[in-house]
């Protein structure tokens, strides 16, 4: 571990542990709090109205994107920056169980203001995740050497992916479309629980304090200055793109699963199936992609990722000769889980490959939140953008889409393979 001080060396087994087992507790409160499945459910048994629904995943994903460059620049004049993590996770612990204990006690009767009290509490919650993934990531780059970050957040993500099948099996289990609104109290205290454990297991991390951080408080004109430097150089332009290219194929499974439904009316027991994989993926995933990002570097992950999910268009290619000719209903099946498998392979792994490039692009300790924030909040953009390919499969079929994916995945990869490799041994 050539150019890690001591301190950090010596803290290696146990900051390595810690960052694992936090995986068993934030994807599980994710899961239990998803925007399309628990919280949709939620708002719809309050409302008929489907604009509230609507304003979810706006207010959950955008806001947390919008509002991490401004705590980038804050978080680079302290010296720490896990308690700002550890914070997060106790905030949004009494937020959902504030939120838990407003269900049980207002129920449906007082709608409105159980539904008031419902939009307050995700507004705080996507603010204080945006807090969380800058200091999480920053925090991760500092305590655990290169080589091994990709292991820790595979172990994390595997980790979360066992807690949250079992979440899933729970929800499944205990909530139905029959269930009362007490029901949906119990499940965000249990989120709520699990944010704070989460924290609480962070508390355990051993950070070394930054070196010339500044201390003074950031002036609005700094962060849009830093920001435009930021932008304006080459490397960090040309990466933005390739996860904007990219960006489709790795958030693409709504698509494939709608194409199967309307195209081919799946059951309930074969939606299973598909669920069961999707689940499963990211074990797979992480453990595969960890390895690679660890001996082969982040970009060349990258590059594999993104070939692997362009298995799941070849496949609706194929699945395509269904609509007109035979096909067997076990192969068709069989096509439907790699469809699955191959989205969940990429987003699984061009995930944790251009969180781990992101952290190594950034000069030093202390620029590194602004350079986590601004590519979170640029390649955000492109995410809502997905929503157009909703417009185009109504207007033209689901063809146009998938031929689009092929195209912006072989061009995102190809810019991938040109990345600076950035195996660099920085000191940390």
């Amino acid at each position: 571990m050539a150019g890690v001080s001591d301190r950090v060396q010596r803290a290696v087994p146990a900051n390595f542990s810690a960052i694992a087992l936090n995986g068993l507790c934030f994807p599980t409160a994710g899961r239990i709090l998803g925007a399309g499945l628990l919280l949709t459910w939620f708002v719809s048994d309050l409302t008929p109205s489907a604009f509230w629904v609507g304003l979810i995943i706006p207010i959950q994903y955008g806001l947390a994107l919008i509002a991490q460059p401004l705590f980038a620049q804050y978080l680079t004049t302290k010296s720490y920056r896990a308690p700002y993590y550890t914070a997060q996770s106790f905030l949004r612990c009494i937020v959902w169980c504030a939120l838990g204990l407003a269900a049980w006690t207002l129920g449906s009767a007082r709608a409105i203001l159980l539904l008031t009290i419902f939009f307050a509490a995700v507004i705080v919650d996507a603010a204080a995740a945006g807090i969380g993934n800058i200091a999480f990531n920053d925090t991760l780059a500092r305590v655990i050497p290169q080589g091994l970050r990709g292991r820790a957040r595979s172990w994390r993500g595997i980790f979360g992916s066992v807690a949250a099948g079992i979440a899933g099996l729970f929800i499944s289990k205990h909530l139905s479309e029959n269930s009362g609104v007490a029901a949906f109290g119990t499940l965000f205290a249990i989120a709520g629980l699990l944010y704070g454990l989460g924290g609480t297991i962070f508390i355990l991390i051993d950070e070394p304090p930054v070196a010339h951080a500044s201390g003074k408080k950031p002036k609005p004109r700094e962060l849009i200055r830093n920001t435009r430097a930021l932008v304006g150089r080459q490397p960090f332009r040309r990466f933005v793109m390739v996860q904007s290219l990219l960006v489709p194929i790795a958030q693409a499974l709504p698509f494939f699963t709608l194409f199967a439904h309307r195209s081919f009316n799946i059951e309930v027991e074969a939606l299973g199936l598909l669920i069961i994989v999707d689940a499963g993926t990211p074990l797979i995933g992480n453990f595969v992609w960890g390895k690679l990002a660890d001996a082969r570097g982040n970009r060349w992950t990258i590059v594999c990722a993104s070939l692997c999910g362009l298995l799941a268009p070849a496949c609706s290619f194929w699945l395509y000769t269904a609509l007109s000719g035979e096909l067997s209903r076990t192969f068709m099946l069989a096509l439907l889980a790699l469809i699955v498998f191959a989205i969940g392979m990429a987003s699984v792994g061009i995930d944790l490959a251009t969180k781990n490039y992101v952290l190594d692009l950034a000069p030093d300790d202390r620029q590194r939140p602004m350079y986590i924030g601004v590519n979170d909040m640029l390649v955000g953009l492109p995410t809502m953008l997905l929503a157009g390919a909703g417009v185009i499969i109504d207007a033209s079929g689901f063809l146009p889409v998938f031929v689009g994916l092929v195209v912006l995945t072989v061009i995102g990869a190809l810019l991938a393979a040109g990345l600076p490799p950035l195996r660099r041994k920085a000191a940390v």
